[in-house]
């Protein structure tokens, strides 16, 4: 008799929302969910709520083994907590929601940071599978992702990924907020085009980069102006990537990735300027195969493997 199919629950706690799911081993969404997240929560009652809607998704189907979570920051693997406080979500300071999600549901939590789990996913089901140096970008709220060399997500000495969204895009650029002037984050997130695009047009009832892109394709001038800019941005932030790690492919995911082959025709025009032509050909530029479900599969992903990827 054939053992029964090993599912995980995915948790992608994002700046904005969290959206989880079920997971086989095969990478297969079984069910989903996802709610708003709200900023002022404190610890104790984020995780007792969020707790309680995965209770809700587990009660119709499939018992997991185990939970994979992963969050907009750097996860302490003593802890189960993370680093440090961090502004894109605040309710997830002041406790662990591995040692919360372990005693609730009697199952092993893991905790990683939310980019590098999006690789995790595409590395192990999605549009990495083929490739032995790639990266993956994860183009939301903010900017993360990780970088994949012979089959083997990197890190550094201190256990930490590469910071892809802090890369220097434009040093003049000390208008814009952070400690490093000009990155790659505050010039080409989902938040910093919608942010762009209310400047240029003074509309700030357009509340979505999607709504940017809808426009972009419908021909709105400054909509195109606004996703051609942040498509060089990308282009750049990608060539300086490769030619330094001369990478088979890009894969692009994150909320931006809905936009589909649309976002990928206003970045492949200008990463040729941006590349080292002694490498033949710039990397392939993929979306990821798992979709905006990457940040669920690739939790799951963790939780499945019962190792934490910082």
């Amino acid at each position: 008799m054939a053992s029964a199919v090993r599912v995980g629950v995915g948790v992608d706690i994002g700046g904005t929302s969290i959206k989880f799911g079920l997971v086989t081993e095969s990478g297969e969404v079984l069910a989903k969910r996802a709610i708003p997240l709200d900023k002022s929560t404190p610890f104790a009652r984020f995780a007792t709520e969020l707790g309680d809607e995965i209770a809700a998704l587990l009660a119709d189907g499939p018992a997991p083994v185990a939970i994979g979570v992963g969050v907009p920051a750097y996860p302490n693997p003593k802890t189960g907590g993370l680093m440090k406080s961090i502004p894109n979500a605040p309710p997830l300071t002041g406790g662990s929601l591995r040692d919360e999600f372990t005693a609730r549901f009697g199952l092993p939590t893991v905790i990683g940071n939310d980019g590098v789990c999006a690789t995790e996913g595409e590395m192990v089901w999605g549009a990495g599978r083929p490739f032995q140096r790639f990266a993956v970008l994860t183009l939301g709220t903010g900017i993360g992702g990780a970088v994949v060399i012979d089959r083997k997500i990197i890190d550094g000495p201190n256990g930490l990924p590469p910071e892809i969204g802090a890369i220097c895009l434009d040093p003049s650029r000390t208008d814009l907020p952070g400690p490093i002037p000009g990155t790659f984050e505050f010039l080409a997130s989902a938040s910093a085009l919608l942010r762009r695009y209310q400047a240029l047009t003074g509309d700030v009832g357009i509340t979505t980069t999607q709504e940017v892109y809808d426009r972009a394709k419908a021909g709105d001038a400054t909509a195109l102006q606004v996703v051609h800019e942040g498509g060089r941005w990308i282009a750049q932030a990608i060539g300086m990537m490769s030619n330094m790690l001369n990478l088979e492919a890009v894969i692009l995911g994150g909320g931006l990735s809905g936009a589909g082959e649309f976002l990928l025709d206003t970045v492949r025009p200008y990463l040729k300027g941006f590349y080292w032509a002694l490498f033949e050909r710039p990397p392939l530029l993929l979306l990821a195969e798992t979709g905006n479900d990457a940040g669920i599969i690739g939790a799951a992903a963790i939780g499945l493997a019962g190792r934490p990827v910082s």
